[in-house]
């Protein structure tokens, strides 16, 4: 955990990595939905070149009218096991990153208007 590095919050790294440490399962069409963005496998593969655990799996989609094969989409996830090292690992700077992700405040956040 020591060398991991959180990407800039408004990338796409950065969105991705929000989803993926508050527990989703994300797939290529949600996170197209969520971020207007075809490319998910980009982030994905940045995030794990930089250490970050992230895992995978295949899943079942519907029936393509073009092949009639059933089509296959990947999801990925980091693991319960490795959110829970995360947490302990990086605690108020996750929880920071997290809030900023979101749109919120960070907890310790003192400044600006009130």
């Amino acid at each position: 955990m020591t060398g991991l590095k959180f990407p800039p919050i408004k990338s796409l790294e950065g969105r991705t990595l929000y989803y993926l440490l508050t527990g989703h399962r994300i797939s290529h069409l949600e996170f197209q939905n969520s971020t207007q963005s075809y490319c998910l496998r980009a982030p994905v593969f940045n995030l794990r070149q930089g250490g970050w655990p992230i895992d995978d799996c295949w899943n079942a989609g519907g029936i393509s009218e073009v092949s009639g094969r059933r089509t296959k989409f990947k999801k990925y996830f980091i693991k319960e096991d490795d959110l829970k090292a995360i947490r302990l690992h990086f605690g108020e700077r996750l929880d920071s990153f997290l809030e900023l992700a979101k749109g919120g405040r960070p907890p310790a956040y003192e400044g600006g208007n009130k």
